[in-house]
């Protein structure tokens, strides 16, 4: 009583609980040697259980021979009835004698050991069925005429198949717990196998942790180099080149569009002149491409082909080969192209020359480098992004995992439970 009043009741339970707790628990690596054990049990069990059921069996034999001994001497009476049923009497007691006391006499295998009891009990159901079988056969002959004799041996039968039918239910009982021990040690693989795939995820996704934080440094540090380029004086130079090139190569456009029009003005009978021309191949050519982008041909070809092109069309016109409305006018826009043509390849020369020297001069800017670090600071960025999206798939596959590892665990728990031992698996 005092020790209730101080506490010290309560915490003798809570280390009683404890200790019962510990021995609850099993490690994987045990569970085959805990099967085993039970197995064992279960086979002394039902070696030191089946040995006085197969001894009383072994006495009801004796006893059934007995009874066919008697039976054996009877003549039951045989010479009172017709002739034809006296033969199929006498032959029904002989087959039923002779099947009985051969398997009625012979003595039942002694038990040491669980095989032993298979084999004994294979033995007595042999036995069983042998002598079941003939007295089924016989069963109206020998309950008309033998009936004092039916009874007794229904009695001692059915004592032998009782024991028979506990005995079988012993060794059915161990099959189960050898099926049931197979499918625990499948489980328990199960578990290893699912433990191990969750380590190759958890190192998998520390791995990738790695690369992705390698990749975001190498974001943040490309981001800060490419931040100190774009300050640095010779970027925001680099910057106005590229801005003065705009700038010419939209006058070099609008100089072309100039050009072009001022041509378009003869480009009717240009075209006309395509096919009746003269010309030589080379000449032709060009006249052909002045139809279609005379301010490109200006800088390409010489200025006395062009002029050559031009007069020859032009006596063309005259001359009533090539057919236009307007003569005059149109030899006077020809006459006007021709005196204009150097000025159009003087400004256009004007032009390319300024977009050269700006060229140069950018060249002096490592732009490659620039766009270098652009393309690595793009490709670290996928490289985490990918990275994190391969982390949240694992990750997913983790839990799912997981719960199907639990699932596991307490299926295997449960079986055991079913086996009568009651443990909680403890994982590393």
């Amino acid at each position: 009583m005092p020790e209730m009043v101080f506490g010290w009741g309560k915490k003798k339970q809570e280390e009683q609980d404890s200790i019962s707790q510990t021995k609850n628990t099993l490690d994987l690596d045990q569970i085959e040697s805990v099967l085993s054990s039970l197995k064992e049990e279960k086979r002394k069990k039902i070696v030191t259980q089946s040995k006085p059921l197969f001894s009383e069996m072994q006495e009801e034999l004796n006893s059934i021979y007995k009874i066919i001994d008697h039976l054996k001497n009877d003549d039951l009476k045989v010479d009172d009835i017709e002739k034809i049923l006296r033969v199929l009497v006498v032959r029904s007691k002989t087959e039923v004698i002779d099947v009985i006391s051969k398997e009625s006499k012979k003595s039942l295998p002694s038990v040491s050991n669980y095989d032993d009891v298979l084999k004994t009990a294979d033995a007595a159901s042999h036995t069983l069925k042998k002598i079941g079988d003939v007295l089924g056969k016989h069963s109206r002959i020998i309950h008309v005429f033998a009936k004092k004799y039916a009874q007794d041996l229904k009695d001692h039968l059915e004592l032998v198949t009782k024991n028979n039918v506990i005995i079988r239910k012993m060794l059915s009982d161990y099959s189960s717990l050898e099926s049931s021990s197979d499918m625990i040690k499948e489980t328990v693989k199960k578990i290893t196998e699912s433990s191990q795939e969750l380590k190759e995820i958890d190192h998998h996704i520390a791995k990738l942790h790695e690369s992705k934080d390698t990749a975001e440094s190498s974001h943040q540090a490309t981001q800060k180099h490419l931040a100190e380029i774009r300050a640095s004086p010779e970027h925001a130079g680099f910057l106005q080149l590229q801005d003065k090139i705009k700038q010419v190569k939209s006058q070099e456009e609008k100089l072309d569009k100039e050009i072009d029009d001022e041509f378009s003005k003869v480009s009717r009978p240009l075209g006309k002149y395509v096919y009746v021309t003269s010309l030589d191949k080379s000449l032709k050519s060009i006249l052909e491409r002045l139809v279609e982008r005379p301010s490109a041909v200006i800088m390409s070809e010489s200025r006395d082909s062009i002029v050559t092109i031009l007069e020859s069309c032009m006596k063309g016109i005259v001359s009533g080969t090539v057919s236009v409305k307007e003569t005059d006018k149109s030899v006077d826009n020809i006459t006007s192209i021709i005196s204009s043509l150097d000025t159009m390849i003087s400004k256009k020369n004007n032009i390319k020359t300024q977009i050269q020297d700006l060229e140069q001069q950018i060249t002096k800017f490592d732009y490659k480098k620039l766009e270098s670090l652009g393309k690595q600071q793009a490709k670290s960025k996928s490289d985490a992004e990918d990275s994190e999206s391969k982390i949240k798939a694992l990750k997913s596959e983790f839990a799912q995992k997981t719960l199907q590892k639990q699932k596991l665990v307490s299926d295997l728990e449960s079986a055991l439970e079913r086996l009568g031992t009651k443990y909680q698996i403890v994982l590393d």
